[in-house]
């Protein structure tokens, strides 16, 4: 088979425009997100009325919208095809559903309480606070917004509206990491202005930066902590020494510093990637870092007589950690640089598209090692396709019937490839089969899936149980077109994700973001080609 010309392009993710939810997925891992504390405390599975769920906001919630917002606590995320344009994103997002992203199968994550468990936040000498987001799937390029809700601001009696927000910080593409358990995620330090104390919510946005534009929406409940200095404890007590025996780093190994309380509530989780300039000081330099970063719950050092502790760099092995609590622990661990492993590429769904009509096709993958990533697409030469890297468009060809073309995509970082087989469907305009004949629509009668009705000169059929629902509104119905209709005429029942082109009185007009019902030419989420 005859194949078009490769690209290939710098960047990270792997999804298909047009099919199910998008890939990438996580949630506020510190500050805890409101959904995944309550996951964690659990007791919603039984009983029913959530008697044994411990936190009476979480309580509240389940019996608002279930358990999906629990056990989806990595999905609380919407589609915004212009992303960039902050009214598309409100749009998406009215007030009152942030913090469950508009989604009313996690509306009880949007409800006010004063009993949502607050996480104790110290702001820093610098102003600033470190967050750590949970990647359960990573996705890069991407960027971050950190908003805070305002001085004076009710949101223990009220919904949260955007009006309520203000935005703190801001970062573009973060790389992630993997941590010492396999887990995945991405660090940042968020300024907190010196007007904000106290309790408050810390509304964070994790937006893809692609032709999905899957974004994601999390509340945590926090309480600002503002010390001038932290003030050490009246004595301090050894948790162990600071190297073991024989404990050694190399070039591009990590160092892993994990403190805890003696509930196993992790404390301190720092790391050091070892480079060539600090491969000979590193327990000095890093050692340095957590006492100066974490002075009120650490220092790593000699204990003389007075009490001072100060690290001897010409002994490391008469190091101690010392701990502000006796019931305190602490782990160092040396990770050995990572042995490269091929990009995680996911297989798409299979991309439909008209004869002659485009869309987009857009590759998501990762890799662990590495962040520059090359795509090879490969599609058949009836297959015509623009654009490069993560990211093409492709146009279906005339085609006489129903017609599946086969490619494939491979993934490299350099050194290591992964390839995954690519299938676009090609359907034909004008080999729609006229419909059955139907009997009149009657609001009366029982219709199971499968039937076909008439209703004002057009034909529906039931997609599942339905009775008394007009066809022409209910979601129940769907619209069967005429051989002489095309197919992408847009219809009211039919539910668009952002990208979708459709005609409508002989205009085409393509979804600026998920949409139904909503008429092109009258509403803003149709913009006019």
């Amino acid at each position: 088979m005859k194949y078009n010309k490769t690209l290939s392009a710098m960047a990270v993710g792997m999804t298909l425009a047009g099919a199910n939810q998008a890939l990438a997925h996580g949630y506020m891992d510190f500050p805890k997100a409101r959904q995944a504390i309550c996951q964690e405390q659990g007791g919603f599975w039984w009983p029913k009325d959530g008697s044994k769920i411990p936190n009476a906001a979480c309580r509240a919630a389940f019996l608002k919208s279930g358990h999906v917002q629990f056990i989806q606590k990595h999905e609380f995320a919407v589609n915004t095809a212009e992303f960039n344009d902050q009214s598309a994103v409100e749009a998406n997002i009215p007030d009152g559903t942030l913090c469950h992203a508009g989604d009313k199968n996690k509306a009880g994550m949007g409800l006010p309480s004063k009993d949502w468990q607050k996480t104790p936040v110290t702001v820093d000498g610098k102003g600033q606070i470190k967050i750590r987001y949970r990647a359960t799937t990573p996705h890069n390029p991407s960027f971050w917004q950190f908003y805070l809700t305002r001085p004076g601001v009710d949101f223990e009696n009220k919904a949260l509206s955007w009006a309520d927000l203000e935005l703190v910080q801001s970062h573009g593409n973060i790389d992630f990491f993997m941590a010492p358990d396999g887990k995945r995620y991405y660090e940042m330090t968020v300024a907190i202005p010196d007007k904000f104390s106290g309790d408050a919510v810390l509304y964070s946005r994790w937006q893809r930066d692609d032709v999905v534009g899957e974004g994601f929406y999390n509340c945590s409940d926090i309480t600002l902590i503002r010390d001038a200095e932290p003030q050490p404890p009246q004595s301090w007590h050894s948790a162990g020494y600071y190297l073991r025996q024989g404990q050694q780093a190399n070039i591009g190994d990590t160092v892993w510093l994990r403190a805890f309380d003696g509930n196993g509530k992790e404390l301190i989780q720092e790391k050091l990637t070892i480079s060539e300039q600090r491969v000979a000081d590193w327990p000095a330099y890093f050692a340095t870092q957590l006492n100066e970063v974490f002075a009120a719950l650490i220092r790593i050092g000699v204990q003389d007589e007075h009490g001072n502790i100060h690290f001897d760099a010409t002994n490391l092995a008469s190091n101690q950690v010392f701990v502000s609590d006796q019931t305190h622990t602490f782990n160092l661990s040396v990770v050995a640089k990572p042995v490269n492993t091929p990009p995680t590429v996911h297989t798409p769904a299979v991309l439909t598209v008209q004869e002659g009509q485009s869309a987009h096709l857009h590759v998501h993958a990762f890799d662990d090692q590495q962040s520059r990533l090359d795509f090879d697409w490969q599609l058949p030469a009836q297959v015509s396709y623009t654009g490069n890297g993560a990211t093409i468009t492709v146009t279906a060809p005339q085609v006489d019937k129903d017609t599946q073309f086969s490619g494939k995509v491979t993934v490299s970082d350099g050194q290591l490839s992964t390839s995954v087989n690519l299938v676009i469907a090609v359907t034909n305009q004008n080999d729609t089969p006229a419909p059955p004949d139907s009997d009149a629509w009657q609001a009366d009668k029982v219709y199971t899936g499968g039937d076909i009705v008439s209703f004002n000169g057009s034909q529906y059929r039931a997609k599942w149980w339905v009775r008394g629902q007009r066809p022409d509104i209910s979601h129940a119905w769907e619209r069967i077109a005429p051989p002489s209709e095309p197919k992408d005429q847009w219809q009211a029942s039919v539910a668009y994700a952002g990208g979708a082109i459709v005609r409508y009185q002989g205009e085409r007009y393509q979804a600026r973001w998920w949409t139904r019902g909503q008429q092109p030419g009258k509403h803003s989420v149709w913009k006019k080609l």
